[in-house]
């Protein structure tokens, strides 16, 4: 994140005298912004927990689904924004809070704002007033996804030093290809770039 100080796996005590954690806690100095980022999965390897119109009317809202389980970090957010624990004062330090919950739990458009709604509804006392804020829901695809949008996006040529975006950088490469020594015809070229695109949707299957 550029301009953003981050730090993985933030530890901080909690009221009962134990400790807990942020995954990712990223802060921009110059706008003030300030990114909590907590990232659970449930259940077995290829599991993906879908919250629908069908859900909602089967099992209530999203907290009555979760069953105090990824969404168990709601509680720690009044303690996070309180003074001490980031910043000695926070409302002097965050003008924008993000809240970014990622997991494996897909939840469809036709219900995201209505849940996005119950998440601040129910963390709203506990974010100091007068900070702009924002929730962000996404599964651990959509993240995948954007980094590799993002990357190919960048200009740098060279490896990063970062195993997830090196892998992008790599996924890039040959799904959008600057295809050499395959002779001056396009249909050449265009026959490796199938080729290319095969393999990829192949070890998708």
């Amino acid at each position: 994140m550029h301009g953003y100080w981050t730090k993985l796996r933030f530890p901080f005590q909690t009221k009962g005298g134990g400790w807990a954690d942020i995954d990712v806690l990223a802060y921009h100095p110059e706008e003030k912004i300030l990114i909590i980022s907590e990232s659970k999965v449930r259940g077995p390897k290829k599991d993906i927990y879908a919250y629908t119109k069908y859900t909602q009317e089967k099992y209530g809202t999203i907290f009555d689904y979760d069953e105090d389980s990824y969404l168990s970090f709601m509680k720690y957010i009044k303690l996070i924004c309180s003074d001490g624990i980031l910043f000695e004062n926070f409302k002097k330090m965050v003008k924008t809070l993000i809240i970014q919950l990622v997991s494996n739990y897909y939840i469809d458009d036709s219900v995201l704002p209505k849940v996005k709604k119950d998440v601040f509804n129910k963390i709203r006392k506990s974010i100091p007033k007068n900070i702009r804020y924002e929730i962000r829901l996404d599964t651990t695809f959509q993240i995948i996804c954007e980094i590799i949008k993002l990357e190919n996006s960048l200009i740098q040529g060279r490896r990063y030093g970062h195993p997830v975006i090196d892998i992008a950088r790599e996924i890039n490469r040959y799904i959008h290809p600057n295809i050499k020594y395959a002779g001056r015809r396009k249909k050449a070229i265009d026959a490796i770039k199938d080729q290319l695109k095969t393999i990829f949707s192949k070890a998708l299957e």
